[in-house]
């Protein structure tokens, strides 16, 4: 196109100096961040015209003109210093956010960047100020009309959370609210991924990695019910894999917000939600719970055999019946037996320790946590997912994130070149 329109001559120089000004400002970045980008802008045009006067006669023709070559070399002087401005302003905008970022304190914690949020609160990454380590730090909003009952919730999962020490569990280091009506929870700051995104990107995990990853969250529910805690919201996005040590595959139980005691103690209720209300995922709701019976360790179990079946195929036992959750009175052996017929071996053996987990009558379900952990152990397969898999896989993730950077970044630098057409 910019062969065609005006050659060396061409406005869409011009246009690439735009793109480096819009670039800085909407995405601002520390300059070695930046510059590979702000160097491909300012080289993308004179690349063009070079391959342009290798198959076109008439650009070529234009290399011969001194007029042209003057007039193509001042306008490529002032795309590298728009490329040069764009980088500049880019690092100082980028900067004053980290500046403002670091200017904004809870506590004893300096918040340093968002890292998610949800529908009451943020998690933001933050910088312990007395021990000098990164932390997650949980944000409540209260500036609701159930605010009252989220705050229960929040100083419930922080609590709850904190008496578990157990290596699988994440760890809560403090709890405590703002002046200005924030309350946070400050726990460890996980690097890697939870098993919902984990398989929405990259598909169904091999049957040896879930039944290992299946061993790791029975070990955490082990010890939380052994304290007296159903965590009632068992499901892939509450399960994350991050490393721990040479462990590439480390699972780590996240979210006590709903948690449930088994033994209350005399200043807690043994529910925090309203009389007839059901919490929970639907989708990962044991039946009974459905009719009102209290949620126990069988019921958490419910939820993880739902959550290893999304694991091993991709989607939910359940996802062709209506609701997406399993009904009263289903034969789920039948119904499970005419989806995966077709499974292999690995995945069948898999499948019918899941589906001990699914029974419908809890008194027919697998018991506890360590009774699931010696059904996976038992058919769990070393040789079938190592840890030098699981490097080779999350190395494959890192150069596939490094990847789609760059081309996002190549993105915003010439989408505003492409040409479009007429408006009807």
């Amino acid at each position: 196109m910019a062969v065609e329109i005006g050659g060396i001559r061409s406005p869409y120089m011009h246009g690439i100096s735009v793109v480096a000004m819009v670039r800085a400002t909407l995405v601002p970045t520390h300059w070695r961040h930046s510059i590979k980008t702000y160097g491909r802008i300012w080289l993308s045009f004179p690349i063009v015209i070079g391959v342009g006067a290798l198959v076109s006669p008439c650009a070529r023709a234009e290399w011969l003109s001194a007029d042209s070559l003057v007039f193509f070399a001042a306008n490529h002087v002032f795309v590298a210093s728009s490329a040069l401005l764009g980088l500049i302003i880019g690092h100082t905008v980028w900067s004053t956010q980290q500046q403002l970022y670091q200017a904004r304190r809870l506590g004893r914690y300096r918040l340093q960047a968002p890292i998610g949020k949800g529908g009451m609160g943020e998690v933001w990454l933050a910088w312990d100020l007395n021990l000098n380590r990164n932390v997650a730090l949980k944000i409540l909003r209260v500036a609701t009309p159930a605010g009252h009952e989220a705050v229960r919730r929040f100083e419930r999962e922080a609590h709850a959370a904190g008496q578990l020490r157990g290596a699988h569990v994440v760890q809560i280091f403090d709890f405590g609210a703002s002046d200005d009506g924030l309350y946070y929870i400050a726990m460890e700051y996980l690097q890697g991924m939870d098993l919902a995104t984990l398989v929405d990107r990259h598909g169904p995990l091999p049957a040896a990695r879930v039944a290992n990853v299946g061993m790791q969250a029975c070990l955490a529910l082990e010890e939380a019910h052994a304290a007296g805690i159903i965590h009632r919201d068992i499901k892939p996005h509450n399960l994350f894999l991050t490393r721990v040590g040479d462990d590439p595959d480390f699972v780590k139980l996240l979210d006590f917000g709903i948690v449930r005691l088994r033994e209350p103690t005399p200043t807690a209720t043994t529910d925090l939600t309203w009389t007839g209300v059901v919490v929970g995922t639907p989708a990962y709701l044991a039946p009974e719970l459905l009719d009102g019976t209290p949620a126990d360790e069988r019921s958490d179990l419910f939820a993880l055999g739902v959550t290893l079946h999304v694991l091993l195929t991709g989607c939910s036992p359940f996802a062709d019946l209506p609701g997406g959750r399993m009904p009263a009175g289903i034969d789920v052996r039948s119904h499970y037996a005419a989806r995966h017929a077709q499974r292999d071996a690995s995945a069948h053996a898999l499948g019918s320790v899941i589906l001990r987990c699914l029974e419908a009558n809890p008194d027919r379900r697998i018991q506890t946590a360590h009774e699931l952990y010696d059904a996976l152990a038992a058919l769990h397969d070393p040789a079938g997912w190592t840890r030098e898999d699981a490097e080779a896989f999350w190395m494959a993730v890192d150069r596939a994130r490094y990847v789609t950077d760059e081309m996002q970044a190549m993105t915003e630098a010439f989408l505003p070149l492409a040409p479009r057409s007429p408006a009807p």
